[in-house]
């Protein structure tokens, strides 16, 4: 299939097998308990093994805050697995340290954020499988819930609301054909899904999630919302630094999933980069209210403004 945007070819997502049966590098450094053959946690009866993927590369600052939270969680059947891309500063050192209580630990080179997810995913052996990435964290009871949730419905995603810096942003599955209008943090996969759709296009740089999320939703697979928080983001990530190459790739998801709205698609990424633009001038010369309001009025998806961590689940402040 051709891609509009750029006139390029799209990758066909790779499949799950394409990386179970890739071959090691000799630049592979591994660890963790199943290399000891020490990890024996599995699905029982009501009780599904959950795989939770961690990709990092030189994310030293708060790597050790987002392995404490996995491991800290209120639900114990949890494979986790941390796939580093190579870092140079001291990444490797914090989970060296880990090593006893992470199931699964590699560093390589990579190809940049969607190979380390399939890394990632093609490792996991978990019914259910979540990823979060280096700075992000979930709330303590987070897998339970969504445990809980898969028990109780026949979904095959299970995504809630996430706290990006102080606001917290509600999806809305209606949105998605102008944005990524779920958190990905807070999305859970079964396994089966990502064996019949298969993995993240290696294309994508920035927003394969949103790629993926539309081929779900394509493939009319089933979504559940939870109504709580369910994961933390830090700002300062990838996306938010490089915004303008993510808007672009948006437009190229969307070319691909809805070639029809071909028109559509281009004026609604002028509409994001114009508005990214203003968005970060306004905050840069101190006009963080006009920024708020948008928020409250305007923007796609809804948002409200928490004043503390203790809040984050029944804020029911507005922003304002």
């Amino acid at each position: 299939m051709i891609n509009f945007f750029g006139g390029r070819e799209i990758l066909s997502p790779p499949a799950l097998n394409d990386y179970k049966s890739t071959s090691s590098p000799r630049s592979r450094m591994e660890g963790g308990l199943r290399t000891r053959g020490m990890f024996h946690k599995k699905t029982e009866q009501g009780k599904p093994l959950v795989s939770i993927i961690t990709v990092v590369r030189n994310g030293e600052k708060y790597l050790e805050h987002t392995i404490q939270n996995v491991i800290h969680q209120t639900y114990d059947n949890i494979e986790y697995i941390v796939i580093d891309g190579g870092s140079t500063d001291g990444t490797l050192d914090i989970i060296r340290k880990n090593d006893n209580k992470v199931a699964y630990w590699l560093s390589e080179p990579d190809e940049g954020i969607s190979d380390a997810f399939n890394k990632g995913i093609s490792l996991a052996s978990g019914d259910i499988i979540g990823i979060i990435n280096a700075d992000d964290w979930y709330e303590v009871d987070t897998v339970g819930n969504v445990v809980k949730r898969f028990s109780e419905c026949k979904a095959d995603v299970v995504h809630g609301i996430i706290i990006y810096g102080d606001v917290l942003i509600y999806p809305d599955e209606r949105m998605l054909i102008y944005e990524m209008a779920i958190n990905h943090p807070t999305v859970f996969v079964t396994h089966r899904s990502y064996l019949k759709l298969g993995l993240f296009r290696k294309d994508f740089r920035y927003a394969m999630d949103y790629d993926w999320i539309l081929r779900a939703k394509s493939a009319g697979l089933t979504f559940s919302f939870i109504d709580k928080c369910l994961a933390n983001m830090r700002q300062g990530g990838v996306s938010d630094r490089q915004w303008r190459m993510a808007v672009q790739e948006v437009l190229k998801a969307q070319n691909v999933h809805y070639p029809d709205r071909f028109l559509f698609n281009y004026l609604f990424f002028t509409f994001q980069i114009i508005k990214g633009t203003f968005r970060r001038l306004f905050e840069k010369i101190g006009l963080r209210k006009v920024v708020q309001l948008y928020h409250s009025y305007i923007s796609i998806v809804k948002k409200k403004r928490v004043d503390s961590r203790a809040s984050c689940n029944n804020n029911d402040q507005y922003i304002n």
